[in-house]
């Protein structure tokens, strides 16, 4: 991931495809619900988490997809449910992999005091957003054409109509900082020289670097900042 600071400009990317798949079967395996889809145009992988109580890596791990989670008109996928609740934020703190999670209590204690605004364009951002899986990195990008980090950000929030700073360190104080217990898809996920939207169950979605395409990961560096904008 690049450091970017307020003056310099980041990459935007090309528009990747979406994931929006039918259900054409389902099977039931001991407590395990598994659905079959049939991908169509306009199918998104993160759509398909949503609409089928699932997570994306649930669904990249039960077909063998890449990390960058393309999906092909016509390719049959496996999708387990029930993933969403099984994969909800739990206390813990892994210095092997740098993530780190509020714990429930620190969240009960967060909503004793003054409550965020609500994120009411958290779902419009994420579907933009997946849109542009695969895009390049693309330093000082700010289209579909390649994106840097903030470049992406600034675009898709200006696709949902609101409007953010260009730089990440700009992008800090954008909006509301909230806990990681309060994270909602859709908030911003920010550190020092990066910044990317959270897509919830401990992942998100950024451009990263040269050579590594626009896509969904884990959250792997600890103490991420998450801020409510709009």
């Amino acid at each position: 991931m690049a450091t970017t600071t307020a003056s310099a400009m980041e990459p935007v990317h090309p528009d990747p495809p979406v994931v929006d798949t039918q259900a054409t079967a389902s099977t039931q395996t001991g407590d395990a619900a598994q659905v079959t889809h049939t991908v169509v145009s306009g199918d998104t992988v993160g759509k398909l988490a949503q609409r089928y109580d699932s997570t994306i890596s649930a669904i990249i791990s039960a077909n063998g997809l890449n990390a960058q989670a393309l999906i092909i008109v016509g390719e049959v996928l496996t999708i387990p449910q029930g993933q969403a609740s099984v994969a909800a934020p739990t206390t813990a703190t892994s210095s092997a992999n740098g993530i780190e999670r509020e714990s429930a209590s620190a969240s009960r204690s967060a909503a004793r005091s003054e409550a965020p605004p609500a994120n009411t364009s958290g779902n419009a951002v994420l579907d933009i957003a997946y849109q542009y899986i695969g895009t390049p990195y693309v330093w000082g990008g700010s289209t579909p054409a390649g994106f840097d980090c903030s470049g992406f950000t600034q675009y898709v929030y200006a696709q949902a109509g609101i409007s953010i700073p260009r730089s990440s360190s700009a992008q800090r104080n954008a909006g509301t900082q909230v806990s990681a217990s309060q994270a909602q898809p859709g908030d911003l996920v920010w550190w020092p020289g990066h910044v990317g939207i959270y897509v919830g169950n401990g992942q998100y979605i950024a451009a990263f670097s040269p050579g590594n395409p626009l896509s969904v990961r884990d959250i792997y560096k600890a103490n991420p900042t998450f801020i409510r904008v709009g």
